[in-house]
């Protein structure tokens, strides 16, 4: 599964796998094979060529802050309406289709077909990596549809609610 973060600022690309029980990590520095458990709730222990890494975690909005030793980070997840490639893929290339940011849980649907929407209304919120996203309407709409139902399992890019654009 490919995913495009913000890392401090600067787009940055990973591909990640899970094969024989292994997290495979390929970005634009290599490949990294990991070995992983989550001994609580906001630390990731990682085992990566015979290095141990505690790991912690922390989301606010869409952004994920990392710290691993003495180094920290923060992953954001673009904005819709960003110049990125990743967002341009999410958000449908402007077709008004929404889709999920990654893989994750539909916690609430906020809209109905038929329904108006303005700029910042809410449409769904997507539980993934133990952080909430909220997708927002970014132009004035009709909810033409609704691809998915509260508790609904996604996948990265999956339409989760179509839009009829009215106005910006």
């Amino acid at each position: 599964m490919d995913y495009e973060f913000l890392v401090d600022g600067k787009p940055r690309r990973i591909s990640v796998e899970i094969r024989e029980g292994k997290i495979i990590a390929t970005t634009e520095g290599g490949r990294l094979e990991l070995d992983a458990a989550r001994p609580s709730g906001h630390t990731v222990s990682l085992l990566a060529a015979g290095r141990s890494y505690r790991v912690h975690i922390a989301g606010q909005g869409n952004r994920i802050f990392v710290a691993v030793d003495t180094a920290q980070f923060c992953l954001e997840v673009p904005e819709q309406g960003s110049s990125s490639k990743y967002r341009e893929e999410s958000a449908g290339h402007g077709d008004g289709t929404v889709k999920a940011p990654m893989p994750g849980l539909v916690i609430k649907i906020n809209v109905a077909e038929g329904e108006e929407v303005a700029p910042g209304d809410s449409l769904a919120v997507v539980e993934a990596m133990k952080m909430e996203h909220e997708m927002r309407a970014s132009v004035r709409a009709i909810v033409a549809k609704v691809h998915v139902k509260e508790g609904q399992q996604v996948d990265a890019f999956q339409p989760l609610v179509d839009l009829k654009i009215t106005g910006s």
